[in-house]
C-alpha cells in the first residue's frame, strides 16, 4: 500500500470562519495518484490547530454565515446575553478566552476521511468538506493531507 503525504496552509477568520476545501483533498488525491500510482483508498485530512476542525457540510450562505455557528454556540457560547465572555475553567489556566472554543473544535473534529476510487474523492453533490475555525482570533492553519491506497 502507497502513502503520499503533503501539507496546505490556510489563512482562517475567528468564531466559525470556513473555508471549503472540498478541491484541495481531491488535488492531494490526484497528486498522490500521478506520484504513487494509487487509484483507490482513502485521503485523510488532519488540521494541526488544537481549536480547528474539519467537517462535511452544504457550502451553502445560511449554512457557512449563520446556522453552524448558531448551533455551536448553544452548546459552547463564548458570550452572555450582555456580551460579557463566558469564564471558562481553561481560561484559568492559560489566561485567555477560546475555553468555547476548545469545546466546538472537540465536538466537530480535527481530522476527516474520505474514500476514493479512480482517483475521485467521492463526495456527493451537495457535501463540501469545511476547515472550520472555532478560535476567537483569525488564525493561520495547516491541513496535513495522508492519501493510502493501491
Amino acid at each position: 500500500m502507497a502513502v503520499h503525504s503533503s501539507v496546505k496552509e490556510y489563512h482562517t477568520r475567528a468564531h466559525m470562519g470556513m473555508i471549503d476545501v472540498t478541491g484541495d483533498f481531491q488535488q492531494a488525491v490526484t497528486d498522490a495518484c500521478r506520484e504513487c500510482g494509487i487509484k483507490s483508498g482513502i485521503v485523510t485530512g488532519f488540521t494541526t490547530g488544537g481549536v480547528a476542525a474539519l467537517t462535511t457540510l452544504e457550502f451553502e450562505p445560511g449554512m457557512v454565515n449563520h446556522d453552524l455557528k448558531a448551533a455551536m454556540d448553544i452548546f459552547s457560547p463564548y458570550t452572555d446575553e450582555r456580551g460579557r465572555v463566558i469564564p471558562y475553567e481553561h481560561h484559568n489556566t492559560w489566561h485567555d478566552d477560546n475555553g468555547s472554543s476548545h469545546i466546538k473544535s472537540a465536538l466537530l473534529s480535527p481530522f476527516i476521511t474520505v474514500p476514493f476510487i479512480d482517483g475521485r474523492i467521492t463526495v456527493g453533490p451537495w457535501q463540501n468538506l469545511t476547515l472550520v475555525e472555532c478560535d476567537t482570533r483569525d488564525r493561520h492553519r495547516e491541513i496535513v493531507f495522508q492519501v493510502m491506497g493501491e
